[in-house]
């Protein structure tokens, strides 16, 4: 039997839930200093609940659980979903009235309650709201984050970027927006090469906009926690090779060179397309700031090659399509792009590991390698279930 993670045994210990009752990782992913682990445990009477346990070391305006540490140093930290002590605002949305309150505000009936459909722990969370006049988002953050992120959307939909103006907000971490323009590019699968056209004009667009914060990035942080966490679950052979490579990114992805604005999380997860494929609406720009372009085509690239490892049907086929055309566009040696995809696909393959799948670990982690070897991206793994587009 494998070991258990150090967070598991943690929330054993305080919870007192006995060895043989069913605990199983959902989530686990890098925050502060440390860490947040999703739990889904399941009482003696199949009951599920969803615990979190927080190394972060953030502090917090008011702990929602158990936790050691003092106010100003906190120690290890576990919550009930969805009392998250970083979003404040999550349980009022989740279970009161704070959203509708909000809503009626502004002139919004809400005729359905609150549906959560994103979560990250720690960071957000997105809620879907059915009112009279259409859908509505109710994004949940952190406190200090409403103001910059108010003033960036205003900023960006003055400029005529396809990005939704927020329609209200609360200083607890409450965002309203409407839905965005169109629908998402993977529902519409437009062609490569139109999609990637738009997705350049809009980048060229964005890189003019006068913003001053800089963007998320953080890159060489990120492939030192994921190297770290994943060399010892891999063969030794695949370890050392992972460290070589990390050693060697890791010298080349913290040097943005020359800064310009950018989404700091681009994907195509994050674009909508009109019904004849055009880009027309673009999301999530909580993260854009100053940065390297390259951090985008990274990101870009890699989250598409990882939703191909995810889905073996023609939204599988057509992320795979996409990919291998940015690649092509976008692949520059000088701003070590496939050192920047290679980080980003590491990240996509701790979290299939920590989800117990080996398997598409082993594929994003090969496709990892064959980038930094400067070869082209295998279909085998990526590609199993649909033909070679």
């Amino acid at each position: 039997m494998p070991a258990l993670l150090p967070d598991e045994v943690l929330l054993r210990e305080a919870l007192e839930i006995p060895d043989a009752a069913p605990v199983v990782l959902r989530t686990r992913e890098p925050l502060g200093a440390g860490t947040v682990t999703g739990f889904e445990v399941i009482g003696a009477d199949g009951h599920t609940a969803t615990y979190f346990v927080d190394t972060s070391g953030r502090r917090v305006a008011q702990e929602t659980g158990l936790a050691t540490g003092t106010p100003d140093a906190p120690g290890e930290r576990i919550w009930l979903h969805p009392q998250d002590p970083h979003l404040p605002a999550l349980a009022p949305v989740a279970f009161g009235d704070a959203a509708r309150t909000l809503l009626h505000r502004i002139g919004r009936e809400v005729v359905e309650a609150p549906e959560l459909v994103a979560y990250r722990a720690g960071r957000r969370a997105v809620f879907r709201v059915v009112c009279r006049d259409g859908i509505r988002w109710v994004k949940v953050i952190r406190p200090e984050r409403v103001e910059r992120i108010v003033g960036l959307h205003a900023l960006l939909a003055d400029a005529a970027l396809h990005v939704p103006q927020i329609e209200a907000w609360a200083d607890a971490g409450l965002l309203v927006l409407p839905q965005a323009s169109g629908r998402p590019a993977v529902d519409v699968a437009p062609p490569a090469s139109v999609f990637l056209d738009d997705v350049d004009r809009w980048r060229a667009a964005m890189a003019d906009a006068p913003l001053e914060n800089r963007a998320r990035s953080g890159l060489p942080e990120r492939a030192e926690w994921y190297t770290a966490r994943l060399v010892p679950r891999l063969a030794p052979e695949a370890a050392e090779r992972l460290r070589a490579h990390a050693a060697r990114v890791a010298a080349v992805v913290g040097d943005d060179g020359v800064l310009t604005a950018i989404h700091g999380d681009l994907h195509f997860g994050q674009l909508f397309v009109d019904d004849v494929g055009r880009m027309s609406g673009v999301i999530d720009v909580d993260t854009a700031g100053r940065g390297s372009a390259a951090d985008d085509s990274a990101a870009f690239v890699s989250h598409a090659l990882a939703s191909a490892a995810l889905d073996p049907g023609a939204r599988g086929g057509w992320a795979f399509t996409v990919a291998l055309a940015a690649l092509e566009r976008w692949d520059d040696p000088a701003v070590h792009v496939r050192e920047r995809v290679a980080v980003h696909l590491w990240g996509h393959a701790l979290g299939a590991d920590d989800l117990g799948d080996a398997a598409r670990r082993d594929v994003l982690l090969a496709t990892a390698d064959a980038l930094l070897a400067g070869e082209g991206v295998p279909k085998d793994g990526l590609m199993d279930g649909f033909g070679t587009p």
